[in-house]
């Protein structure tokens, strides 16, 4: 015959030496609350539960803050390239425009660059007793207007002109006892491009560093 089960008797709260509490039962599980009780209770959940969606509120609100400002960065860093791309195609132009311009004027004006130089080395030019011009192409347009210019420059020593076919147009090289002068347009233009890009690359290196 199975014997009956029998529940071993609990004491509730054991105090021991001085009043310390050692164990005391595991609070009881409440059945009934006062309207009072249950007004608070709901309370209580109301605002756990507000405070819960204004969690998520601010999260979301967070998280779309932050795509706004990755897709401004992306797109100011679109900006930032296409600024960069269309300060190149605007260099490129004005390079383009200045050797055209360049060009044309000494079709016109051959004997400009020279007549400016002598003009421009009056000091250094008028103790000398010669000077020999050398030009691509020693026309007597261009003879004549070397001859006065260096004479207005306080040169009064004789003038030797010499054909020099690599130099281009408007080109010169001017030569004296103590000294020697020269121009090549394309050389200027070709210094200018590489002044110009090594600009526009150094300013490309530091956009790169910033957005780093």
């Amino acid at each position: 015959m199975t014997q009956p089960v029998h529940k071993k008797f609990e004491f509730g709260t054991v105090f021991g030496a001085g009043g310390r509490i050692v164990s005391a039962p595991p609070p009881r599980e409440k059945k009934f609350y006062t309207p009072e009780e249950v007004e608070e209770i709901r309370k209580s959940a109301q605002a756990a539960g507000e405070s819960s969606a204004m969690a998520r509120a601010q999260m979301a609100q967070a998280a779309a803050l932050q795509a706004l400002a990755d897709a401004a960065q992306a797109g100011l860093s679109g900006l930032n390239d296409a600024i960069f791309a269309h300060k190149q195609a605007a260099v490129r132009l004005a390079l383009v425009c200045a050797q055209k311009i360049g060009a044309e004027a000494l079709e016109r004006f051959p004997e400009a660059p020279l007549t400016a130089a002598l003009d421009a080395l009056n000091q250094e030019i008028e103790p000398a007793t010669r000077l020999v011009l050398s030009v691509s192409n020693p026309s007597d347009e261009l003879k004549a207007a070397a001859e006065e210019a260096a004479m207005l420059a306080g040169f009064a020593g004789a003038v030797q002109f010499r054909e020099h076919p690599t130099l281009p147009k408007g080109g010169f090289e001017v030569m004296w006892s103590d000294g020697r002068a020269e121009y090549n347009p394309q050389s200027v233009f070709e210094a200018l491009e590489n002044t110009l890009n090594e600009a526009l690359e150094a300013e490309a290196y530091h956009q790169s560093r910033t957005h780093e």
